[in-house]
């Protein structure tokens, strides 16, 4: 879509080939399409990204945050290096990255950080704890960075997505998860491209892609007393489907 528009799009990724073909595709829109291998769990990797970035275009205007993972499981099913390879990659990723452009932006006194965390980030999803855990690490820290940022002309938007079919779900353990219905709430790929760029243009602190999820998560904190019994109702729910599962 911001190709479309005209402008200039880098995209990192740390595997080569899923990041050659997206370029191909993507030069099917326009050529102003750039691809870098880059792993966000590897601070000198973004560094090196970002000076390559600055040196061939000279600025860097808006930063997406958009790598993140998760696994269906529970936490004490997880192995340790499963639960840090979470963290590292949708919260300590965002830092680096983030960490990376601020000052070319501050030099210039203008950027935008766009951060995607998800309707986990402002509420718990089981059996999710690693993924919410870190999402709402995104949500703290861009709500702490849009107030330190602001006098450099540095403004911070989040995503709080719900479901989006992409290949977050490809993993083994939700593709052998039990079917519920609440799974079959989706959102397009679409939807979230233009809240995106909404985001950008109008540079909105958080939105919810559906809206109706912001009102959720506004009503879950508001009236917990009354929210958040049924609420838990349908997570230990989907703990007994888990469970259930794996016993079979």
């Amino acid at each position: 879509d911001l190709l479309r528009r005209g402008e200039t799009v880098v995209i990192i990724s740390h595997d080569q080939s899923r990041l050659a073909t997206a370029e191909q595709e993507l030069r099917a829109v326009s050529p102003r399409v750039r691809a870098i291998l880059c792993d966000i769990r590897n601070t000198e990797d973004v560094q090196r990204a970002v000076a390559q970035i600055l040196e061939e275009f000279g600025r860097l205007d808006v930063l997406v945050n958009n790598a993140g993972y998760a696994v269906y499981r529970a936490f004490e099913e997880s192995s340790i290096d499963e639960v840090l390879d979470i963290v590292d990659v949708n919260l300590l990723g965002v830092i680096r990255c983030t960490k990376a452009v601020i000052p070319s932006m501050k030099a210039r006194g203008i950027g935008q950080i766009v951060n995607i965390s998800s309707i986990g980030g402002t509420m718990i999803i089981t059996p999710n704890s690693s993924y919410c855990a870190s999402k709402h690490g995104v949500v703290a820290l861009s709500e702490a960075l849009s107030y330190e940022l602001e006098p450099f002309g540095i403004s911070i938007s989040v995503i709080c997505p719900g479901r989006v079919e992409t290949p977050f779900f490809d993993h083994e353990t939700f593709r052998t998860r039990v079917t519920r219905p609440e799974t079959q709430l989706t959102v397009s790929i679409d939807a979230v491209s233009t809240a995106i760029i909404r985001a950008i243009e109008t540079r909105q602190f958080m939105t919810f892609v559906p809206w109706y999820l912001g009102l959720l998560s506004w009503t879950f904190h508001a009236m917990p007393w009354l929210v958040k019994p049924l609420y838990g109702m349908l997570l230990r729910s989907r703990i007994r489907s888990l469970y259930t599962t794996a016993r079979r």
